[in-house]
């Protein structure tokens, strides 16, 4: 089982970015009752995909704007 460890926002550098893979490796085999994946592609465009329908997946993204906007 892989560890993850939670990031506090403030302590990442401005410009930084994790590798996605490896942020998606560590989420493989999680117990996910729903799930949302959004990104910006290098191209500018928003990437969203997820494990429920859209309803619920705006509920998941509300969620996590409490969470990382605390």
């Amino acid at each position: 089982m892989t560890n993850v460890v939670k990031l506090k926002l403030v302590e990442v550098g401005e410009g930084f970015r994790f590798d996605a893979d490896q942020i998606l490796e560590a989420a493989k085999g999680q117990k996910f009752a729903r799930l949302v994946i959004l990104g910006e592609l290098d191209d500018g465009e928003t990437y969203v995909a997820g494990t429920a329908n859209a309803g619920e997946t705006l509920v998941l993204i509300e969620m996590a704007k409490r969470v990382i906007v605390p």
